[in-house]
């Protein structure tokens, strides 16, 4: 019997990456597993999406994407009972917050099957910027996130620096950092679509942030009352896809002054659209981006930080935005940097498509 990898997608929403990866990462490892000449179905589980909304400041719905969860449990039990999976399947959670990963390892165990469960952490408790890591009580979520970390076989980062805080955070053994890897995500359709966007003139500045107390908006507020340049803060305006991605390719400088930040799939899109990035020092962008995109990471490390370094960090943007063409060189070595490194997956999908090909030789 052919094993299974099954994909356990977080919901498609419009406004979020989510709805790319729901079509995206299915035809990805096909087609990888077809180069390669591995036999597998590649089957992923939805859950039932009541609505597409989004809780204020947050990447998803926090009751919507329960719902979606626990339905995704019920759909691949379902499946299960009528045999449709084997004892060698793959399984991938695209968010290893996911109280599924308990009950399919429960399966697991007490079943004596040899499933391999691979998930991607996107943030958690365990990162103290992080809207779970300021509003959750603790340490109940710490204690899952560990719980989670354990049964899973490889637990995905798309950031050496989003790895680190997570092992140093929950305090895991160096013994078992080995479950913890890195790779890229799978963004393909991202730089498909960046790359054929259109030339637009350029001007201003934008800033592309959740209006988030972690993004701090009152600082790229500030500035943008201070500049005579124009500023677009997309939060404000209710955009399409489309229609931010045109306005991200119509600006010359992209603003950062996020306190949380694991990866920063905004900035990565900015700067395919050939947006000049400008961040702190600090977070996933220290490891991410040339040195010439960051300022010091105190100039925005809190309010009263900011005043202090409010006219060095204006005159920074300024610099930029009136001569963009300066940077172009370090642009064109920048999107390289990020296609290769951190807007590719590869590298996780071919671990699950190993763990396959092993699971059919030892049968």
């Amino acid at each position: 019997m052919i094993p299974n990898i099954w994909i356990f997608c977080l919901e498609p929403l419009p406004q979020r990456y989510t709805e790319q990866w729901h079509t995206d990462i299915p035809k990805s490892i096909s087609q990888l597993a077809l180069d390669r000449g591995i036999s597998v179905n590649v089957r992923q589980i939805d859950g039932t999406q009541r609505n597409t909304s989004l809780t204020p400041g947050a990447f998803l719905n926090f009751s919507d994407t329960n719902y979606w969860k626990s339905s995704q449990l019920l759909n691949f039990l379902e499946m299960f009972d009528a045999g449709e999976t084997t004892p060698n399947d793959v399984f991938l959670f695209t968010d290893a917050w996911n109280p599924v990963i308990t009950q399919i390892k429960y399966i697991n165990d007490l079943l004596d099957f040899k499933w391999r469960l691979h998930s991607i952490f996107h943030a958690g408790a365990y990162d103290p910027t992080d809207i779970l890591g300021m509003k959750m009580s603790k340490p109940w979520p710490w204690h899952q996130e560990r719980a989670w970390y354990y049964a899973t076989d490889k637990n995905w980062y798309a950031t050496e620096f989003h790895r680190d805080m997570f092992l140093k955070n929950l305090n895991i053994p160096v013994e078992d950092h080995n479950r913890a890897m890195v790779s890229g995500q799978p963004h393909g359709s991202i730089v498909r679509a960046m790359e054929s966007m259109v030339e637009f003139d350029k001007s201003g500045v934008i800033w592309p942030h959740r209006y988030n107390s972690d993004k701090q908006p009152e600082i790229a507020e500030d500035l943008r009352g201070r500049m005579d340049d124009s500023w677009c803060i997309t939060q404000k305006l209710n955009l399409s896809k489309s229609e931010y991605y045109n306005k991200l390719a119509q600006s010359t400088v992209m603003f950062s002054c996020s306190l949380h930040e694991n990866l920063g799939i905004s900035i990565m899109e900015g700067v395919l659209a050939g947006v000049i990035p400008v961040l702190p020092n600090r977070c996933s962008y220290q490891e991410m981006y040339l040195p010439e995109f960051l300022y010091p990471s105190e100039w925005t490390s809190s309010w009263d930080n900011y005043l202090a370094h409010r006219d060095e960090l204006q005159q920074f943007i300024q610099v930029r935005l009136n001569n963009p063409h300066s940077f172009a060189k370090s642009m064109k070595v920048q999107r390289l940097l990020l296609k290769n490194g951190y807007l590719t997956a590869d590298k996780m999908f071919n671990s699950m498509l190993e763990d396959i090909a092993i699971s059919q030789v030892n049968q």
